[in-house]
């Protein structure tokens, strides 16, 4: 069992890289990634808390882009962590999508709701925020009960207080993820509110600029979802990925390696990605 697709203190998850660690060997994983939101920072710190022996890692990276209907996201496995251009451009980007989130406490304030950055940061000042964050906070002020109301009142695409991200073309985000040596994945295919039709044409735009796989596994993907991205993982000679999504509490229901219960991704696919990586397939 494997789980390729966690999130950490780095971007918007709540467990540190030794709490992931932790976790993973709990669970009795084959392998994992650390696929934080726009950052690489958290990698070092995984690769410096001394993995055990038999859990095998594979560096990795979930890219924010744009298209013109919905955003969407790039899994990147197996990526040079250290490439001075990855890191510089996802810095570029953070900066001006943090400058959206000031933008956003600024709409809050104005009205009087008591957000701020520091509680949007809770602690980590390095982390890189989303809507998730604000959700949590505003459910710590009380201000609403669960992140579906959150989303639906205040954080949702045409609520008030959201502003959108800076455009990020696809193209730009898998280009930037294969010349830091990694493979690109379509993340969660079925969460875009895209019809079949549109997520298959979606697959096909996506693979003119590179697309090496997609996720098939996911803890928001069900069987007739799965049978339907495995029919297409067949026909386009794609790689496939999957993972929990692991949040900590900001997704309480689910649980590394296992999703919401019922999860299972088999250990083969990991090989495929890592050496699909290395360039030995």
């Amino acid at each position: 069992m494997i789980d390729l697709h966690i999130h950490s203190t780095y971007s918007d998850g709540t467990c540190s890289p030794a709490d992931i660690i932790k976790k993973v060997t709990e669970k009795g994983l084959y392998g994992f990634s650390l696929t934080d939101h726009d950052t690489t920072e958290g990698i070092p710190k995984i690769i410096e808390c001394s993995i055990p022996q038999k859990i095998h890692f594979l560096p990795g990276i979930e890219i924010s882009c744009d298209t013109p209907k919905h955003e969407i996201h790039i899994l990147g496995y197996g990526i040079n962590y250290k490439s001075e251009t990855l890191n510089q451009t996802l810095s570029d980007l953070r900066q001006k999508r943090m400058q959206r989130n000031l933008d956003m406490i600024a709409l809050f304030q104005k009205d009087g709701y008591p957000i701020t950055l520091e509680k949007l940061q809770n602690g980590n000042p390095n982390t890189v925020i989303t809507r998730a964050h604000f959700s949590r906070v505003l459910i710590e002020e009380g201000i609403c009960k669960n992140s579906d109301q959150a989303f639906k009142k205040y954080l949702g695409d045409t609520c008030k207080y959201y502003l959108p991200k800076p455009f990020f073309h696809p193209k730009d985000a898998l280009k930037l993820i294969l010349d830091a040596n990694g493979i690109p994945v379509l993340a969660h295919p079925f969460q875009y509110h895209f019809s079949s039709l549109e997520i298959e044409n979606l697959i096909r735009e996506l693979m003119t600029y590179g697309l090496k796989g997609l996720e098939i596994y996911h803890s928001t993907h069900h069987l007739g979802q799965i049978t339907k991205l495995l029919e297409w993982q067949k026909k386009y000679h794609l790689l496939g990925s999957g993972g929990s999504d692991f949040h900590g509490n900001n997704k309480p229901d689910i649980v590394i390696g296992t999703g919401r219960g019922g999860m299972y991704v088999p250990d083969h696919l990991f090989n495929l990605l890592e050496h699909a990586s290395a360039g030995t397939l």
